[in-house]
């Protein structure tokens, strides 16, 4: 990804988590992102309202969701055990739960049709989805 700038200026939306300024602060050029955070207004378990928050920039309150950011959480969640909520016995080191991530990806971005489209595919990435025995045995260079 190209580094946004003042003028091409990169969107983030997110729920409101308390390290998301500071990472932007820390890898993105100052000006060059806008951010806003959209939180649900909870009355004990109930959702009795939502705000949306314009933190840094100018985004437009209609364009500041996370729905789709909530749906592949959810997704993530239900398909690699070590990504729930709940405490696991086993241990969560960094470099598993990386290399768990990384075979999602390839599969939600590769494999798995949206309106007969993957995500790789919408982005013209790929022309066509592929499968798991295509990825595993397509010979890799190496690069020096």
């Amino acid at each position: 990804m190209q580094l946004p700038t003042a003028k091409y200026r990169l969107d983030i939306f997110t729920d409101g988590n308390k390290q998301n300024i500071a990472a932007i602060h820390k890898h993105f050029p100052a000006g060059s992102v806008n951010y806003g955070v959209k939180k649900h207004v909870y009355q004990g378990q109930n959702i009795v309202g939502i705000v949306h928050r314009k933190v840094l920039g100018n985004p437009s309150r209609k364009e500041i969701a996370i729905n789709h950011i909530d749906g592949l959480c959810s997704k993530l969640r239900e398909r690699v055990s070590c990504f729930t909520r709940k405490a696991r016995t086993f241990a969560k080191r960094s470099d598993d739960l990386n290399h768990r991530l990384e075979i999602f990806a390839v599969s939600h971005n590769l494999i798995e049709k949206k309106r007969r489209l993957t995500p790789a595919m919408r982005e013209g990435l790929a022309a066509k989805p592929l499968n798991w025995s295509k990825i595993l045995h397509t010979r890799l260079s190496i690069l020096k």
